[in-house]
């Protein structure tokens, strides 16, 4: 593990974004992981390059995209964390949905109703998950692969940001005590505005016979958490290294690994293909339209065409 201190700069201002960094209090019983997103989130919330959602629902897709892949890289096998987010009637929107793998593939997607948005926007321009949402519900399904049971944990939508609903999430249905702060925003620079966005999540260890009393150390991670801000997660210009240096630096942070996230869709024309062949003649008779079915990836946005005559069902 490499300690961060002011005696390495090129350490601390290495590039780091795109990527999670898994980190630890140096002898404290707190470890975390931070991520830090600039290109990957761009191609994730503008799939096609052009806006896709409406800013407030970019910034809570961009948040739960960010809790799959900080979670997504604590998993000790090959699988996927999908982040879900069901609104009630009073939000405007009604699905959030974040795919995240081990392998650090992120993408995303969101419904939401156009008038409903525009009439909260009225009374908040920057609304937060709860005005969004409703008082709806928060899960997050751990997916081991197709011989695995899945598990799934739900919480309620209580909180202004999907921090605190990740929050609720871990100390509610994982009973680990955890602390999340993301944010995400646009930057501007010469070539335009673009999506960047932060996140780091500490949690507390749990005691052993080595470290018999985690609550202070543990109150003091807490403290200098509390002073983190969104403006620092956004900052394009700093990176996760020199931040974690900022907060930890007092008691010692050393980095434990640093893994790359890309935005990613697992879709693909010829498992649409095979998808389309499974089903009978009257569902392909109903989905074609002059002999072309035609289909689209809610998360990356891809059309897809497919002649009758390529599925054997003309």
């Amino acid at each position: 593990m490499t300690k961060l201190t002011s005696d390495t700069p090129t350490e601390l201002d290495a590039n780091t974004v795109d990527t999670v960094t898994v980190f630890q209090l140096d002898h404290q019983p707190v470890r975390g992981r931070a991520i830090k997103l600039g290109p990957a989130l761009e191609k994730a919330l503008r799939p096609n390059g052009e806006d896709r959602y409406p800013d407030s629902v970019a910034r809570l897709l961009g948040e739960a995209m960010m809790t799959g892949a900080l979670v997504a890289q604590s998993l000790k096998f090959n699988g996927r964390i999908v982040v879900q987010c069901h609104g009630k009637n009073e939000g405007a929107v009604s699905l959030l949905m974040a795919d995240c793998t081990t392998d650090g593939h992120v993408r995303g997607y969101a419904r939401w109703d156009e008038t409903r948005l525009k009439e909260i926007e009225l009374d908040n321009r920057t609304p937060g998950a709860q005005a969004l949402l409703g008082k709806g519900t928060f899960s997050m399904t751990i997916d081991q692969g197709p011989d695995m049971d899945q598990y799934q944990g739900v919480a309620g939508i209580d909180g202004d940001s999907l921090s605190v609903c990740a929050e609720h999430y871990f100390n509610q249905s994982e009973q680990v005590p955890t602390r999340i702060h993301l944010a995400c925003g646009q930057a501007v620079d010469e070539a335009g505005a673009h999506w960047t966005g932060g996140g780091i999540m500490i949690q507390k260890i749990a005691d052993d016979t080595a470290r018999p009393d985690a609550t202070p150390p543990w109150e003091t991670a807490q403290t200098l958490f509390k002073t983190l801000t969104d403006a620092e997660l956004i900052d394009p210009e700093l990176s996760t290294n020199r931040l974690l240096y900022r907060l930890f630096h007092e008691d010692g942070v050393r980095l434990v690994e640093s893994n790359d996230v890309a935005a990613k869709c697992q879709c693909s024309r010829k498992r649409l293909l095979n998808t389309l062949k499974s089903f009978d003649q009257t569902a392909i008779d109903d989905m074609a339209k002059d002999g072309i079915i035609s289909a689209n990836c809610e998360f990356c946005a891809t059309d897809y065409e497919f002649p009758l005559t390529e599925i054997g069902k003309a």
